[in-house]
């Protein structure tokens, strides 16, 4: 489990491959991005993820995001200083599938708890934005609802581990801030473990005054350790 006090951030990359023509060698290349960025000082475990797009399970809720994210634990959002060029750099034969990347997204986001109930790797992350709006004081209380909350889904079957993440503006964001100011995010075996699609909510609702802002569900392409 990532230690929270030395990566206190999550730093989601995210974009949208327009065309599909280059899909193997643009996830070849991104697996390997990844793993090269989980090495270096500063960072920690990195993921990769893709959203669903139809299929069996559309109870995804909320503004669509961008269809690949990759996620950094990091320990300083100022580790992210590049931003895409306009325009941008003629495309290789080397790197065909740039041609086809659009949509680019960045954000950062503030560890506030991290809850693991067993070390087995889920398949599948879904990602809860709410809004709470109040005192500072009323604010507080509902974090610490939050983190209560993620204890008790921890305890449903098929739920490995949670994070509770508040939006963190910074200089090096690329895009808008997101719907939600905060982000419940969880790696489950299947939606199914969180979510009943039979009933249209959650198995476990958090009821602590806050806005729903959106339900997201993406497949857990990779998981990249750092090897130090």
């Amino acid at each position: 489990m990532v230690d929270i006090r030395a990566f206190p951030y999550l730093c989601f990359v995210r974009f949208d491959l327009v065309e599909k023509e280059f899909d193997r060698p643009f996830n070849i290349h991104y697996d390997d991005h990844i793993q090269e960025l989980a090495d270096r000082a500063g960072y920690s475990t990195a993921w990769r993820t893709q959203e669903f797009r139809g299929g069996p399970f559309h109870d995804s809720e909320g503004v669509m995001e961008q269809e690949y994210q990759q996620i950094y634990a990091i320990d300083d959002p100022g580790l992210f200083k590049s931003f895409p060029q306009e325009p941008a750099p003629p495309v290789t034969e080397k790197e065909p599938w740039r041609r086809d990347i659009r949509n680019w997204g960045r954000v950062f986001y503030r560890v506030l708890s991290l809850m693991e109930k067993d070390p087995r790797a889920g398949r599948y992350w879904a990602r809860c934005e709410s809004n709470y709006r109040g005192t500072a004081a009323e604010e507080t209380q509902f974090q610490s609802k939050g983190a209560q909350h993620i204890k008790h889904v921890l305890e449903l079957p098929g739920v490995h581990r949670a994070w509770q993440l508040q939006h963190e503006p910074h200089s090096a964001q690329i895009g808008p801030d997101p719907i939600g100011k905060y982000m419940t995010l969880y790696e489950v075996d299947a939606p199914e473990n969180i979510f009943d699609p039979s009933l249209g909510q959650d198995r476990i609702p958090l009821k602590a005054g806050q806005e729903f802002a959106g339900r997201h569900f993406a497949r857990l392409l990779l998981k990249a350790e750092p090897r130090r």
